[in-house]
């Protein structure tokens, strides 16, 4: 329940900063996108905020966090774990791949 909480809240969050910036964005000054500042128009329009680059903002941010919570330092005696515990099915599989082999380059 505390990381569904955690992730609505943090995805809350993300929108509550889109919105700020598209409030801040649509004010009058100097147009500071990216497309105006590299010398470029993609569409008539250039004040604002990118939706599809706002989404893919949020994605990675939430692929981020999710990731800071993985724990880096016990991840490979849990791999070498895994890897004794199946040991078994590998050499199934590499003797299925071999007899398969055969038959197709034979």
């Amino acid at each position: 329940m505390r990381s569904a909480i955690g992730f609505l809240s943090l995805l809350a969050f993300g929108f509550l900063a889109a919105g700020v910036l598209t409030v801040v964005g649509s004010g009058q000054g100097p147009d500071l996108s990216l497309d105006s500042l590299l010398g470029r128009e993609l569409t008539g329009e250039t004040s604002g905020i990118h939706l599809g680059s706002l989404m893919v903002g949020l994605v990675l941010g939430l692929v981020l966090s999710a990731l800071a919570r993985v724990s880096w330092s016990e991840l490979p005696r849990r791999f070498v774990d895994w890897l004794f515990r199946y040991e078994r099915s590998f050499y199934r599989v590499a003797i299925a791949g071999i007899l398969v082999g055969i038959l197709v380059f034979y």
